[in-house]
């Protein structure tokens, strides 16, 4: 059985109000049907849930809630740019770690 991470702190209900139309949510079988159409390949769902559990302690996504079968409920509004910052931040820190190796010789 998949680790689950903790509980939010009050029990989250995905709403429809206003605010929330612009918020990107989906359980892990629908974030695993939509990878598989777009790249064409199949993807086992509970090694995507697993790695979605990872990014969710490293809060780059966020679980909401679960639905009635159990599934887990992905907010990922702000993901593309927590990773894209992350990635970004990394490629700097080597090109950085390759410039200052250079340097030195």
């Amino acid at each position: 059985m998949t680790d689950r991470p903790p509980s939010p702190q009050t029990p989250t209900a995905l709403s429809t109000t206003a605010a929330d139309e612009d918020r990107v949510v989906a359980t892990t079988p629908q974030l695993t049907a939509r990878i598989e159409d777009a790249v064409g390949c199949r993807l086992d769902e509970s090694v995507l849930e697993e790695l979605l559990l990872e990014l969710d302690r490293s809060e780059y996504v966020e679980w909401v809630t679960m639905t009635r079968n159990g599934e887990y409920v992905w907010d990922l509004t702000d993901s593309p740019d927590l990773i894209a910052d992350a990635v970004a931040t990394a490629v700097v820190e080597r090109v950085e770690g390759w410039l200052e190796g250079k340097l030195d010789d």
